[in-house]
């Protein structure tokens, strides 16, 4: 009996796992075609040289529709372009300016095949191959379609190439950052123009910014401003809009955290309040929780009318995965100059870096004696604040200028002896 039934178990199983499998031959390719010109709507346009360029990114709900698939589920998102050729020359896009990885249009239809008939599977080949945008562009003409490229929460930042086909070296260079609907990074949420008053705002010069910091506390504290937290060892110059290019620029994901009462209980305080932004870096994989995380908040400073941003960099180290982070805490690297290091080549080899100075007005904790902060994580440091003038527009490496304030190398050379 146990026999005849366990067989017949599997029967249904099997016939159940077929009945799917016969769905999925017969179901058709169908798309919201409509939602094109929503996308196009909102397209912010460029102009350089001969070259006008109007782009767009659908989002995650928009894309859907548009394309019939979830491209998310995949880790794929697709950037509209119109580019118009207003010279009397031959031109061509490169894609790879956009996305070096990009995904190209059969090969994303290929992933999604098995969800559709075979017929839907070539109607949807067919469907991503015309949407695909062209790589020549002839003189006079205008051409639009979408690039595939990596997904990317918040802000889309990307470069545009277009180049000359009689003269490779002439070429006309574009950079973007577009907002995706459906997300909302947290910086949004705060009215930075109303966190002072007119008599709380300090404007100084170069030499007024050197005293400032020298007179800012060293860390941040709990939410009850009862015990310290992490140093703040950095300081960025700039208005709001040059430093989010930076940062994008440089590879920074905008974060939407729910700031609930456990994160406000374990998060840091400066200036009597949670960061205003939070930035993160991962790396090891989506899984991963090993990353760099970029606190920012706004001070009452400002030089020479740009704003100046209080930066703590955390880096997250020891917790493979998010389940381990969440029952055994978050391991953070004690040396806390590595990150602080770490922003500056980050900025500098990413052309966002205008220029910076030395600070030795922080903190110094030994390796050998480190404190803990209110999360019982230990650090130490070399005492060094970092100043950096940040550019929303490339700037060179060779550009980059040195402010010379405190010399570094002998705060480093006294740390490398007492160890």
């Amino acid at each position: 009996m146990y026999i005849m039934l366990n067989n017949i178990h599997k029967t249904v199983i099997l016939l159940f796992c077929l009945a799917l499998l016969a769905g999925c031959a017969v179901t058709p390719y169908s798309y919201e075609p409509g939602i094109q010109e929503t996308v196009e709507a909102r397209a912010e346009a460029q102009e350089k040289g001969a070259f006008l360029i109007r782009a767009s990114v659908p989002g995650t709900d928009e894309a859907r529709e548009l394309f019939g698939i979830p491209l998310e589920n995949r880790g794929i998102q697709a950037v509209w372009m119109e580019i118009t050729n207003n010279s009397g020359r031959r031109a061509r896009f490169a894609p790879y300016s956009v996305d070096p990885e990009y995904f190209p249009p059969h090969e994303v239809a290929y992933m999604y095949r098995k969800k559709f008939s075979k017929a839907g599977w070539r109607e949807m080949e067919a469907r991503f191959s015309d949407l695909s945008l062209p790589r020549y562009i002839e003189a006079g003409a205008t051409v639009s379609g979408y690039v595939f490229t990596h997904l990317r929460e918040g802000t889309k930042a990307f470069n545009v190439d277009v180049f000359y086909t009689d003269k490779a070296a002439n070429y006309e260079h574009f950079t973007f950052f577009l907002e995706v609907p459906g997300f909302k990074p947290d910086h949004a949420e705060v009215n930075f123009a109303a966190l002072y008053t007119p008599d709380q705002i300090v404007e100084v010069n170069t030499d007024g910014l050197r005293e400032q910091i020298a007179g800012l506390p060293c860390c941040t504290v709990n939410q009850a401003g009862t015990d310290s937290g992490q140093p703040i060892e950095i300081f960025l110059v700039g208005d709001g809009h040059s430093l989010l290019q930076a940062l994008l620029r440089a590879g920074w994901d905008e974060t939407s955290s729910v700031r609930d009462a456990e994160y406000l209980s374990a998060t840091d305080y400066f200036y009597g309040r949670p960061a205003d932004a939070v930035f993160k870096k991962s790396r090891g994989g989506s899984f991963s929780t090993e990353r760099n995380e970029l606190g920012i908040w706004l001070t009452p400073i400002r030089v020479e009318g740009r704003g100046v941003w209080a930066v703590q960099v955390k880096h997250a180290i020891g917790r493979r995965f998010e389940i381990e982070e969440r029952f055994l805490g978050v391991k953070l690297d004690p040396d806390v100059n590595e990150g602080r290091n770490y922003l500056l080549q980050n900025l500098w080899y990413s052309n966002s870096l205008e220029q910076f100075a030395w600070s030795a007005t922080g903190k110094r904790v030994t390796e050998t004696e480190p404190v803990l902060d209110f999360n019982d994580n230990a650090w130490f440091s070399d005492g060094l604040r970092l100043v950096i003038w940040v550019s929303g527009e490339p700037v060179s490496l060779q550009e980059a200028q040195t402010v010379k304030w405190d010399d570094p190398s002998s705060a480093l050379f006294e740390e490398e002896n007492e160890r």
